[in-house]
């Protein structure tokens, strides 16, 4: 597979809805960083395999462990799409 350097890719360590109280939920795609280079321009429009990512999270990255980035998409629906192990890319618009 050719790499793009322009193209993140990450390993899914878990995708999770967690509960922040009352019905709302936050959709967070843990995932380890495989190749790429620099992903936090800020102002740039992220999407993870096509799932529009809404922030960056570094807190609850920290928190579910060392060398994990967290996702927080968009759509609560798309974090259903990503499970444990599947390799996805990082796009940068």
């Amino acid at each position: 597979m050719d790499r793009d350097p322009h193209r993140p890719e990450f390993e899914v360590e878990a995708s999770l809805l967690i509960n922040e109280g009352g019905l709302h939920c936050v959709p967070v795609v843990f995932a380890r960083p495989l190749s790429g280079g620099d992903f936090t321009a800020p102002g740039d429009r992220l999407f993870l395999d096509g799932a529009r990512v809404a922030a960056i999270d570094p807190e609850r990255a920290e928190q579910r462990g060392p060398g994990l980035v967290a996702f927080v998409l968009e759509d609560p629906m798309d974090a259903r799409r990503f499970q444990p192990g599947d390799v996805v890319r990082l796009d940068v618009k």
